[in-house]
């Protein structure tokens, strides 16, 4: 399908999905990836919405069927690359997130300043997001996640509820923007991506002689890793 499209076809799915997020009529909602638009006519009911489409032909079909909201200011239709575009400022993100740009767009949209998202996610980018130390999926998705604040995996989604099927389930997250500082968040990012790219070798093989030097990625707490980033940075100088 063009540019990886699975459409949302459960109305009842996309119902939990608006109400899941506690809309208010002074809220700017960025929708990402409207599609043919099951979740902006909800979305529209309680809110105002800024929407982004990188798909032409969509955002022409969208342009159509939501002329009236266009035209009176509710939707703001953007017709671009989430990836490239500028966010507009917004209180609220909903997003059906493509498997092929979920840990790009993902990291794009945890640096932006809201309250709360709802995501629809691939189930196991999903749990890799929520997941806690000492588990297989935690990771540096999980540790960025955890100084942005808090996810929750709501309800799993199966595959059949979209068109075309994908070939895996989805889950619906709930993400609450509540950062917790370590220190600067790109650094943080640099040693959290350096650990995890070679998450089976110990930190000392990995970064030399630091704190938590005999455990490996998986094992450290995000407040040990932050330890980690703060000692190595401290140490470079720069």
């Amino acid at each position: 399908m063009k540019k990886s499209q699975n459409f949302l076809v459960n109305v009842k799915i996309a119902d939990f999905i608006v109400n899941k997020i506690d809309l208010k009529p002074n809220d700017a909602v960025l929708e990402v990836g409207p599609g043919k638009g099951i979740l902006t006519e909800r979305i529209l009911k309680k809110s105002r919405i800024i929407a982004i489409e990188i798909d032409e032909k969509l955002c022409e079909f969208l342009h159509v069927e939501f002329y009236d909201f266009i035209k009176n200011g509710k939707l703001e239709l953007i017709c671009g690359d989430a990836l490239k575009v500028e966010f507009p400022k917004f209180d609220k993100i909903i997003a059906n997130i493509p498997y092929h740009i979920s840990s790009p767009l993902l990291f794009k949209i945890l640096k932006q300043d809201f309250s709360y998202g709802i995501l629809m996610l691939q189930r196991e980018f999903g749990e890799r997001l929520c997941a806690k130390p000492g588990s297989k999926n935690y990771g540096r998705l999980s540790v960025m996640m955890y100084y942005n604040g808090r996810a929750k995996i709501l309800r799993e989604v199966k595959k059949e509820n979209f068109r075309p099927m994908p070939k895996v389930d989805s889950v619906i997250v709930k993400i609450t923007k509540n950062p917790r500082f370590c220190f600067d968040p790109d650094k943080l990012e640099d040693v959290v991506r350096r650990i995890f790219s070679q998450r089976r070798k110990k930190i000392k093989n990995v970064l030399g002689d630091v704190p938590h030097g005999e455990k490996r990625p998986e094992e450290l707490t995000p407040e040990e890793i932050c330890e980690v980033a703060k000692y190595v940075y401290g140490r470079i100088r720069d």
